[in-house]
């Protein structure tokens, strides 16, 4: 997998690609805008000379004694074509009105006899001149002219051709030289603009890192700090809007945990005051049974008596275990095995939860085993009621639960879209009074432990960090009665 860049180096990447991109177009746009004033000049001065023989061969033309015309133009021309070249230092090319070659003054690279049809084609539309860069090697090109010669009454009688021809190793040589200066100032700016980039890259993210180094020391949980940030930049305000929340995070962060200590508290209190009222029930009533038919005569009253006692010593005994319950905060009331039905006592578990959060799943309607129903009723709520606070705030609470009967084992799986568990505390979250909540007291997930194991079952959890988790609990088979 590619690393992705950090801040400071995606900054850095960024200012640089511009400085390169804007190099890469300057050194374009000037190449292209060189070659352009190169053609263009080329043309101005080719039109410049054409101009010139058009005006010396009219001259001639006039002075001729008699009517130009394409049947005596070579008569006209043959004497004089040579001196008008030298005087405007061009090469001619005369050709009759078919296309074909009367003179030249090329004494090397004689062009072509007969003219292609699109010059002609050209000339009969535009009567005027048509250029046709040809390349003839070596770096050499040729930028031509087509233009008619007329008679004084407006008749075509030849066309002339000036070649003009240009040597490209020059203008290659003034290109490179150019390029060459023009790529040390570029490369100048490269590396200065790069490292003024990345200094710059480094000093907007070292701000960013050390704010972010102050909030991964704070302790969002009991002891929240505020940032200490003087400097007056454009992160102030974020610094202040951050401090500002965490006051009132603080305030919000106390006030639940009291209220959720107080509402566990509460719990507590009536489950004990609830499983202790049980017992006294009965006993209140065996007493007044028993002063109600008491009788000294009674040969079975000593027996009576005795029996009275040892039921009496027996719930008192249970009320102790409460309370010791209670004391460690962990013990949950003595086991009564009983048949139920898995998939009702899952059900009946959450219906206390709202119904578009919890969804439950099992691949059967109806599943019998000996099991106590608090217990089981317990171990669902508690991995739910986890699972719901494991999400955070701005999403939608999906909480899943599924009961599969396999071949060897009763299986439950509880999973959510929360926030995951992170790996260096993944060992902890079995042990009494760890949490990770503000209102918790750290119970839940290790009474869920000690009762599974109580029924030789297991438990375990898959966790990806900010995905979710799921706990998995697996029961023998035999070991509950299927």
């Amino acid at each position: 997998m590619v690393k992705r860049l950090n801040l400071s180096q995606r900054i850095f990447a960024a200012m640089f690609l511009v400085l390169l991109f804007t190099s890469v177009s300057i050194t374009f746009i000037t190449s292209y805008n060189f070659q352009e004033q190169n053609r263009i000049f080329a043309e101005d001065l080719l039109k410049a000379k054409e101009n010139q023989v058009i005006a010396a061969i009219d001259y001639e033309l006039d002075r001729y004694p008699n009517l130009a015309t394409d049947k005596n133009i070579y008569d006209v021309l043959e004497n004089v074509i040579l001196g008008i070249s030298d005087v405007h230092k061009t090469d001619i090319n005369v050709f009759d009105v078919r296309g074909n070659l009367m003179l030249t003054t090329e004494a090397k690279d004689v062009p072509s006899r007969v003219l292609p049809d699109r010059v002609l084609d050209s000339l009969s539309r535009n009567l005027e001149y048509l250029e046709i860069p040809v390349d003839v090697g070596r770096g050499k090109t040729y930028l031509t002219t087509y233009q008619y010669i007329n008679n004084y009454k407006g008749e075509p009688v030849a066309i002339v051709n000036l070649p003009y021809k240009s040597d490209r190793s020059l203008f290659k040589e003034n290109m490179n030289a150019l390029l060459s200066r023009f790529a040390g100032v570029l490369f100048l700016v490269l590396i200065v603009g790069g490292f003024l980039s990345w200094i710059m890259a480094k000093q907007i993210t070292k701000k960013i890192e050390l704010i972010a180094g102050k909030i991964k020391q704070t302790d969002v949980v009991i002891h929240n700090k505020p940032i200490d940030y003087q400097q007056k930049d454009e992160l102030k305000p974020l610094v202040d809007s951050y401090n500002e929340m965490l006051e009132k995070l603080n305030h919000q962060s106390n006030l639940l945990a009291i209220t959720e200590r107080e509402e566990a508290w509460r719990e507590v209190a009536k489950q004990v005051a609830h499983e202790i009222k049980n017992p006294l029930t009965p006993m209140r009533m065996m007493i007044q049974n028993y002063v109600r038919k008491y009788d000294p005569e009674d040969p079975k009253s000593k027996e009576k008596l005795k029996d009275l006692s040892e039921t009496l010593v027996t719930q008192i005994d249970t009320m102790s275990a409460i309370a010791e319950a209670f004391s460690d905060f962990a013990r949950m009331p003595l086991r009564k095995d009983e048949e139920i039905d898995v998939v009702n006592t899952i059900e009946t578990a959450l219906e206390i939860f709202p119904e578009n959060t919890v969804k439950f799943e099992s691949s059967v309607k109806e599943l019998k085993i000996h099991f106590d129903k608090i217990y089981l009723i317990r171990i669902i709520t508690n991995l739910v009621k986890n699972a719901i606070q494991a999400v955070p705030m701005e999403r939608s609470p999906e909480i899943h639960v599924n009961l599969q009967k396999m071949k060897d084992l009763l299986v439950i799986r509880v999973s959510d879209n929360g926030v995951g568990i992170a790996p260096k505390i993944g060992d902890r979250i079995f042990e009494p009074k760890f949490t990770t909540t503000t209102g918790g007291m750290g119970l839940g997930l290790a009474m869920v432990k000690k009762i599974v194991e109580d029924y030789n079952g297991s438990i375990h959890y898959q966790s990806e960090e900010n995905r979710g988790t799921e706990f998995i609990i697996k029961f023998p088979h035999g070991k509950i009665g299927f």
